[in-house]
């Protein structure tokens, strides 16, 4: 493995441009909605922009193309990339590359945004100083369509044909051109720019570890309220393939939904979903560990013998979830063979799966009553 350098002299185009966009958005963007004021036109504009490049970056940039979590039609990756780069946070193919190094060497000195180096340096700082890649071997799949090489040779056509020049000409076009640039390009891009890096830096900081309770990626749901979903983090460092990040039904995750209703409209296929089952038993695992090192914080005799029970009963629901597996596993694989079986025999497997799933259910309450209902266990670690 190349050694990794780090480019200790500032990028200065980053700094100046970053140092910009923020500047004008806290001076001057001020000025005019206070001296001008803001129309309902100039505020859709924003906002269409802020949906279109966030987007771009959440479905496309990162599960479309850095994560390969489903495909695409050619309308949609061009669309991705297209308004991707209109979010000017580099190209696919650099993007890309650089998040995939984050997921291989997360928290080490080869992650391009280690929080380890601090949260500053994790939200915007790496930018400034940034590494330098030895090699782009990691994205040979994307390297493969001429689109995405296309956007990365010619990047900064693409961003400011898609960043800058389209929501002026719409500006012009309804009369505001000025607010355009103020809030459709430069408050905009500020907004998406450090909504998209709070998920390096605060959901690597703050929030709860449901999957991996030893990860720096945590969930927060209010990142995730402002970059369409990407603020479950931990889940998404656990199971990075999966095209959800928000996997539970009440968590918000419009990228999960935008990927669902292109699914059904024929647009994207092949949606990589982890299975319940394994999803279950990370958090069952992560519940385990987070229990047994509260108690290993306890004194006493009695602490040994509960210890014990907490194992007991772990290894109770666990087994459930693996016996509930291993029979919805065969009741699909029945279905797929309906002609070579009886009626009577695929009914009996489907009752036999549907039980093991009600002793799971039991199993896992009982787990919940044992944790929560300790007084030996803090709230804080409660289910």
């Amino acid at each position: 493995m190349a050694p990794l350098r780090i480019i200790r002299k500032p990028n200065l185009t980053n700094i100046i441009l970053l140092g910009s966009l923020l500047l004008i958005t806290v001076t001057a963007l001020p000025w005019y909605a206070l001296h001008v004021g803001i129309s309902h036109a100039e505020w859709w504009l924003f906002l269409s922009f802020v949906i279109a490049t966030g987007c771009s970056i959440t479905v496309g940039y990162h599960r479309l193309f850095a994560h390969r979590s489903f495909q695409a039609s050619p309308l949609i990756t061009f669309l991705a990339l297209f308004f991707g780069a209109g979010a000017l946070e580099q190209s696919a193919l650099t993007w890309s590359s650089q998040h995939r190094d984050h997921h291989r060497y997360v928290d080490t000195e080869r992650d391009p945004y280690n929080i380890k180096q601090g949260f500053w340096y994790a939200h915007i700082g790496w930018m400034l100083f940034q590494h330098e890649r030895p090699t782009t071997a990691n994205v040979k799949d994307l390297s493969a369509d001429p689109l995405i090489r296309h956007q990365h040779r010619y990047y900064v056509l693409w961003a400011i044909v898609a960043g800058v020049l389209l929501p002026l000409v719409i500006g012009a076009l309804i009369g505001h051109l000025l607010g355009a640039f103020l809030l459709g390009v430069v408050g905009r891009l500020t907004f998406v720019h450090h909504s998209t890096w709070s998920i390096n830096s605060i959901c690597h900081t703050f929030g709860k570890a449901t999957y991996d309770i030893d990860a720096t990626a945590r969930d927060h749901w209010l990142v995730a309220l402002i970059t369409n979903g990407e603020g479950y983090h931990n889940f998404h460092h656990r199971f990075a393939s999966d095209y959800r990040n928000g996997v539970r039904w009440y968590q918000w995750d419009p990228s999960k939904w935008l990927i669902a209703l292109l699914s059904g409209l024929g647009l994207a296929e092949k949606l990589y979903r982890t299975s319940p089952h394994s999803i279950l038993a990370a958090r069952l695992a992560a519940e385990q560990l987070r229990v047994e090192r509260a108690l290993a914080k306890r004194t006493g005799d009695h602490i040994g013998d509960f210890v014990q029970t907490v194992r007991k009963r772990y290894a109770s629901v666990k087994h459930a979830l693996y016996e509930w597996e291993r029979w919805e596993k065969e009741s699909r694989r029945i279905g797929e063979t309906v002609k070579l079986r009886s009626q009577t025999y695929m009914n009996t497997i489907r009752l036999a799966a549907k039980e093991h799933r009600l002793a799971f259910e039991r199993a896992r309450q009982q787990w919940a009553r044992l944790i929560n209902r300790s007084p030996l266990i803090p709230r804080a670690v409660h289910v």
